[in-house]
This record gives C-alpha cells, structure tokens and sequence, in this order.
C-alpha cells in the first residue's frame, strides 16, 4: 500500500513542479525556476521508490534504487531552498 502512496504523491509532486516551471499552480510565486526542477526531482525520487516494489523487482535491486531515490529528494530539496521556494513574498511598500 505505500508504494501506491509513493507513486501516487509522487506523480503529483512532479506535475506541481511542471506548474511551477511554466508560472501557474500554487508554488508560482517561487522566483527562479531552480525551484520547479527541484518539486520535479522530488517528485521523480518519490515515484523510483514506490514503482519497483510494485513491478516485483529483488531485494537488492528495490535497495539500491531507493538509495538513488533518496539522493533526487535531497537534490530537489536543495534546489527547492535554492530557488527560495519556501520564502515568504514582500509587499512592494516594506521600506525596500
């Protein structure tokens, strides 16, 4: 059931970083496009977690491709705090 969750989450993810990409959605208000690439490598780290458990791949297999998985959240993180995704936006009279 999780990897259903992850997939699923996932899928989103990646579609929300598609919206922030073209300036529409919920995260527009992001100023630079370093933080639509960053939901998209969330997103897509989220779905390589969940999708081998569901196509039935080893063990081994399923471990090394959530450690790679694990490294594209940590990259979408990064670029996502790069991007100033989560800054809160100014009014234009705030004395700057």
């Amino acid at each position: 059931m999780s990897a259903w969750i992850m997939l699923g989450s996932g899928c989103f993810v990646v579609v929300l970083g598609v919206l922030t990409l073209n300036g529409r959605g919920t995260a527009a208000y992001a100023r630079s496009p370093w933080a639509g690439w960053g939901w998209i490598a969330m997103g897509g780290g989220l779905v390589l977690d969940g999708a081998p458990k569901l196509l039935g791949l080893s063990f081994e297999a399923v471990a090394n491709l959530s450690a790679v998985a694990l490294g594209l959240i940590v990259l979408g993180a990064v670029l996502q705090v790069r991007g100033r995704a989560f800054a809160k936006a100014r009014r234009a009279g705030d004395g700057d």
